[in-house]
């Protein structure tokens, strides 16, 4: 079996060969082509998908989008962008509406190759009113032919997935607001930051209709859920009826949903089965995490799917191949036998990752982690 075949078998509840073994490049391949220390061979779609095969690790980040563009009406959208001598680029996007405007600034910063939020264009009750004007001014079209595309390209080792809108409250912490100013906003205007997350999931009506009739068989909801931020009555009040909602949805259309935890667990991972999502993604275990890779599963409760187990800084140089290989064996020990783990890096290979230390989680794989 290929790693999509392996995966598919999961997520079904069938029994695949090997366990599945996914990997995050995006952020290594990104930064190695910043600094042009990527190999030629690898440049490119082509090289891309070259880059995985060699390794033998299916891709999953690689083959994911929203399929179609939003657009907004009534709405002016202005960018600009500043290059700095020093390599950093600044990006402003302006939205103007006939109920006031707002900026965001984000910052492209050449040492990490990220590029973080300087200004959030949400902060104030007025704010949270032009946000509500742009959501009911908001339009969809579905465009599927790179999904089409990327099927036939990634064949065996792509899960070729949807990335659907956020839960409108993740949505306001993770876009719009940032975690202070929407927290700040939910105890200041309690009754407006509600109607606006009400107002959010409804204009997402459209795109989640669009993504139910894409031809991928995955959806990634890219959430980036942490214990830290989320408390879990507050997950259990704004986000869980939600998910649920949309889940009903998705699974009737004959997807499978993975959703990215990719923070501190103890808060909720216990609830994630509430959420009917299949699978828990990106899942970091203690000691980066706050979970011991043998408790995982007594935590999660038995149905949802664990897909993670190894922690992206083991994957550089700064710390010894020996810890790496030491999880991986650990994640092989406590889950291989239930069937309901996708061995993955939690969540991304660093910049200043070793790359040979992916295909040596392969050969793990391959070696120990076999069903038959």
């Amino acid at each position: 079996m290929n790693q999509e075949e392996r995966l598919l078998a999961i997520f079904s509840g069938e029994k695949p060969d090997v366990m599945p073994w996914f990997a995050d490049l995006t952020y290594w391949y990104r930064a190695k082509l910043y600094w042009s220390e990527l190999p030629g061979k690898y440049v490119g779609e082509r090289g891309k998908i070259r880059l995985y095969r060699n390794l033998g690790c299916g891709s999953h980040e690689e083959v994911t989008g929203i399929p179609g563009e939003l657009t907004y009406y009534n709405v002016k959208c202005v960018d600009s962008v500043e290059n700095l001598k020093d390599g950093t680029i600044v990006y402003e996007k302006e939205y103007h509406t006939p109920v006031g405007n707002i900026v965001s600034m984000s910052r492209f910063i050449p040492k990490s190759v990220s590029t973080p939020f300087v200004k959030y264009p949400v902060a104030t009750k007025q704010d949270l009113k032009v946000l509500q004007y742009l959501y009911k001014n908001q339009e969809f079209k579905a465009d599927y032919s790179l999904q089409h595309d990327r099927l036939k390209r990634w064949k065996g080792i792509g899960f070729v997935s949807s990335v659907p809108p956020r839960a409108p409250l993740q949505m306001l912490m993770a876009t719009w607001a940032g975690v202070f100013n929407t927290l700040r906003l939910a105890m200041r205007e309690r009754e407006e930051v509600e109607e606006t997350i009400q107002i959010m999931g409804e204009a997402d009506d459209q795109v989640f209709d669009a993504i139910c009739e894409s031809p991928a068989p995955g959806i990634y909801a890219a959430e980036n859920l942490t214990s830290d931020v989320i408390s879990p009555p507050m997950f259990e009040k704004y986000y869980v009826p939600y998910y649920k909602k949309r889940m009903a949805q998705l699974h009737a259309a004959r997807k499978y949903v993975f959703m990215h935890l990719d923070g501190t667990l103890k808060g909720l991972l216990p609830l994630m089965e509430k959420t009917d999502a299949d699978s828990a993604q990106a899942i970091t275990p203690a000691p980066v995490g706050d979970i011991p890779i043998g408790k995982l599963r007594e935590v999660a409760g038995p149905r949802i799917i664990l897909w993670g187990g190894l922690p992206g800084a083991y994957f550089s140089c700064q710390y010894s191949g020996k810890n790496l290989h030491e999880m991986a064996m650990d994640v092989i020990k406590w889950h291989l036998e239930s069937r309901k783990f996708i061995m993955g890096v939690a969540d991304q290979v660093p910049p200043d990752g070793d790359i040979k230390r992916v295909k040596m989680v392969t050969d793990i794989v391959e070696k120990y982690a076999r069903y038959d």
